[in-house]
């Protein structure tokens, strides 16, 4: 009785860890995908914590077999609906017909973003080893022009040339990565 008890225990701790392993990997885009549909932040705020709850009271019925990320955007949707009704004297909402049309058109992109942002990663190991320096702090660290410029010991002005070099190779190479 205790190793059934044990082996459902394991089961139910890998439920769970696969749960936050998943909701973990896509957060940043199931918030992208609120934040789409939403007038302010704060809304987006509030939608993403709202789906996050529904999504672990409805993990049970999750099939593996599945897209997370669709299955997540679509209680997501949801959660816009159901706060928009919520707040329907806000004027910079839109109606819920839209609100649907730009949910699915978002849904049909994501592979495509997909593609680009890994289009993205191999782009930037393409770059000269300066200009990949200067875009990983500036766009991965979140360091300002300035401080870019002390760590490089180099002008602000150089980094921002280095920077518009970069984009305009980084945007070449996923045009050609991924056809529109």
């Amino acid at each position: 009785m205790s190793e059934l008890t044990s082996s459902c225990a394991d089961d139910l701790n890998a439920s769970r860890a696969l749960f936050v392993q998943l909701l973990s990997k896509h957060q940043r885009k199931i918030y992208a995908f609120i934040r789409s549909l939403t007038p302010t932040t704060g809304d987006a705020d509030d939608i993403m914590q709202d789906t996050s709850l529904v999504l672990w009271e409805k993990w049970e019925q999750f099939d593996q077999s599945r897209d997370f990320f669709k299955w997540a955007c679509g209680f997501a949707n949801i959660q816009v609906l159901r706060h928009r009704r919520k707040s329907a004297t806000d004027r910079l909402w839109f109606d819920d017909e839209l609100l649907q049309l730009l949910a699915s058109q978002m849904l049909d992109r994501v592979d495509l973003f997909d593609l680009r942002r890994e289009a993205l990663d191999k782009c930037i190991q393409k770059l000269a080893a300066d200009e990949r320096t200067v875009v990983e702090h500036y766009y991965r660290e979140g360091m300002s022009i300035s401080n870019v410029a002390e760590k490089a010991g180099t002008s602000m002005r150089s980094i921002h040339r280095k920077l518009a070099r970069a984009r305009r190779a980084l945007q070449r190479c996923i045009s050609a990565a991924v056809p529109q």
